[in-house]
């Protein structure tokens, strides 16, 4: 390979998460039949995942407030996987920008990145009922020499495959969206628009999730009922009922919280819907680690029927993206100051832009979501029931890690 030190050389990093829950059923699981696979945290893993869910909610209060009222769904397991991988070749100050940025407080490369792969194999056999895969893979232009411990690092760490491809040639693009597509089942056709000759290398995390709802939603009682937007109208809209089902439930003067079940429960969709008289604007600054926990220790067991909407959504992120992770602290990474020596000979690399894309579906089966995200990188007291009829923020997540794995709130259900 050459060495890379071309004007305008872009590197990409791609990161996928799917998750999917099939069909439902309608009574408790036989506890023996399913008992999760579980195991104490490190306490470097406890930090990760603290630091990665800290970053979590505030990528998502940034991109929240830039999209206004419209819906917001991201992936903070897959910004925070492939900014990683991206991480190991910064260097100096952009290191030290990126470390802060993604919420690795004083942890060194080595506890960072062992700590991603040693919870990522954990997530995969908590849950018999679920299927949970992590798949890495870096695609390199041949005519640039990227240097070798960061290639390793990546293989080593997040099980990377590597491959080299001729960017020139017109089915670069369509390899690696392929691989993005196969590992997405689908629900993300493109992370990649253009490969040109002058781009480094993408980078591409894909995750794949796919359980139960632990209580069943019958399709037969799905109806339409209204939906009250922020601006003061209603809309009709498809709602879900569960009539035998038990979740957990936490209501104080501005949130109810609803934590419904997967599986054998250790994956959760978590609900947090304002009180009335208020916004999810209003309840976006609760949002956090802290928080969240506290809510859920002092939750409640609910039987209570509940109805929700279906929705899905698909929606794209990128100069609100770009502008988010500026703001949270890693801005000199975009500029001609950025530090990314680690990647290639001499450096001289600066993020150009940050592509995440998304997916999610909720019905009465379940949950089915996808997410990618692309970093190009370039030189220089309670009712009889509960109903969630108005805008809320909801997050998908494992309880035994804490790890969020999506986090969104529905402003209007499509």
């Amino acid at each position: 390979m050459k060495v890379a030190f071309l004007k305008s050389t872009f590197l990409s990093i791609a990161g996928s998460l799917l998750v999917l829950t099939a069909a439902c059923q309608q009574d408790d699981p036989a506890p023996e039949a399913n008992l999760p696979n579980l195991r104490p945290l490190t306490p470097q893993e406890v930090k990760t995942v603290s630091g990665t869910n800290d970053f979590a909610f505030r990528s998502f209060a940034q991109i929240s407030n830039l999209e206004g009222n419209k819906n917001v769904f991201i992936s903070p397991l897959s910004l925070s996987m492939a900014l990683t991988m991206t991480y190991n070749g910064a260097a100096n100050g952009t290191k030290d920008a990126m470390k802060q940025t993604l919420g690795f407080g004083n942890a060194s490369d080595e506890e960072i990145n062992q700590s991603f792969k040693s919870l990522a194999e954990l997530l995969v056999g908590i849950d018999k009922t679920v299927q949970f895969t992590s798949a890495n893979s870096l695609w390199l232009n041949n005519d640039f020499q990227v240097l070798a411990p960061f290639v390793s690092t990546n293989q080593n760490y997040f099980q990377a495959t590597v491959k080299e491809l001729d960017f020139s040639s017109s089915g670069a693009k369509e390899e690696i969206n392929n691989w993005v597509t196969e590992k997405t089942k689908g629900k993300i056709k493109t992370i990649v628009d253009q490969v040109r000759p002058d781009h480094l290398m993408f980078l591409i995390n894909a995750i794949y999730f796919k359980g139960t709802w632990t209580y069943q939603f019958d399709k037969n009682l799905t109806q339409p009922r209204p939906f009250k937007l922020e601006d003061g109208s209603t809309i009709s809209h498809p709602f879900m009922n569960l009539k035998k089902g038990r979740y957990l439930t936490y209501r104080d003067a501005t949130k109810q919280v609803i934590d419904l079940p997967y599986g054998n429960k250790q994956y959760s969709m978590t609900l947090v819907v304002p009180g009335q008289n208020h916004t999810v604007q209003d309840i976006l600054p609760e949002l956090s680690v802290n928080n969240l926990n506290k809510w859920l220790s002092e939750a409640d067991s609910s039987s209570l029927e509940l109805y929700m909407p279906k929705f899905k959504l698909e929606l794209k992120y990128s100069e609100n993206l770009k502008t988010a992770l500026k703001n949270l602290g890693m801005g000199v990474a975009f500029t001609d100051q950025a530090d990314f020596s680690r990647m290639i000979p001499g450096g001289g690399l600066s993020i150009s832009e940050v592509n995440h894309k998304t997916f999610v579906e909720v019905n009465e089966e379940g949950t089915e979501a996808a997410a990618a995200t692309s970093v190009g990188i370039v030189v220089t007291s309670l009712p009889p029931s509960i109903t969630v009829d108005k805008p809320f923020v909801f997050l998908i997540r494992e309880k035994s890690t804490n790890a969020i794995l999506f986090i969104g709130k529905l402003m209007r259900p499509e």
